[in-house]
């Protein structure tokens, strides 16, 4: 395929076949009728001279309108040794040899409907670029026309954030007091997605719980000092086998303040 250049791979598929189709028509058409009958003209004239006989060829001159003319010497009606003139009428025999043996029927079948499926083929290739090439257009331009709302809409994101986190500290605040240590901080992290879904921000399908958190945080621009030792306590609440106590309790509740006073001012 190297020698089409850079034409389309449908173009070169289209160009392959159509050449293996070509070149499988004529071998078949030439091994059915065999090598004699290729050709159907009358072949070459066979040679009239031998070792033993031999003649003088008559001269010819080509005539202003295209036609040979042969040209008979002085002595040509004196019996010399010159050859037989060709007959007049041998190019008319010669046509009307070709005319009465036209191809098999088959073969102009196959011929015909070979250039017929190319040319629908072309066709629809063409149409199918330009509906490619439209398709395209229109795509590229709906997106320019959207990239302005996104824009806008990440702008206002920060905002919404804090004021979301500030607004649910009292529920945040009881769930980390209340119940067991472990079991407050792992729901006080968790209280972030509900945070982030109320914000308008949607947990993607490929984040984690704690990954959505943190992302919740980052997009409000919260301090990431204690947004790191929360998540830090979250993780050895939910993960680990030892004992998580009040000790815990308190750097969880001191980190949850920090963050709050962080986002105060933008909320």
């Amino acid at each position: 395929m190297r020698a089409l250049g850079d034409w389309p791979p449908a173009l070169r598929a289209v160009t392959a076949v159509a050449g293996t189709s070509l070149l499988m028509v004529l071998v078949a058409w030439a091994t059915l009728l065999g090598p004699d009958q290729v050709f159907s003209g009358p072949g070459p004239r066979p040679a009239t001279i031998s070792a033993t006989e031999s003649c003088i060829p008559l001269p010819v001159r080509t005539l202003a309108d295209g036609t040979v003319e042969v040209v008979y010497p002085d002595d040509y009606a004196l019996g010399g040794d010159y050859c037989d003139p060709p007959p007049e009428n041998a190019r008319d025999e010669t046509r009307d040899l070709v005319a009465d043996n036209p191809p098999p029927f088959w073969v102009r079948l196959l011929v015909w409907g070979f250039l017929t499926a190319l040319l629908v083929g072309g066709v629809a290739l063409v149409l199918w670029l330009l509906l490619e090439v439209v398709r395209q257009v229109r795509e590229g331009r709906g997106r320019r026309e959207q990239r302005p709302d996104v824009e806008f809409a990440i702008l206002d994101e920060p905002d919404r954030v804090a004021d979301q986190v500030v607004r649910d500290a009292d529920e945040q605040d009881r769930l980390l007091r209340d119940g067991d240590a472990r079991n407050a901080i792992v729901a006080t992290w968790h209280r972030f997605e509900v945070q982030g879904e109320r914000a308008g921000i949607p947990r993607r399908s490929s984040e984690t719980s704690s990954e959505y958190a943190l992302r919740i945080l980052d997009v409000a621009d919260a301090d990431s000092g204690p947004v790191s030792r929360l998540a830090e306590l979250y993780r050895e609440a939910r993960f680990s086998d030892h004992e998580i106590t009040e000790h815990h309790r308190s750097e969880a509740l001191a980190a949850l303040d920090a963050i709050r006073r962080s986002l105060a001012v933008r909320s």
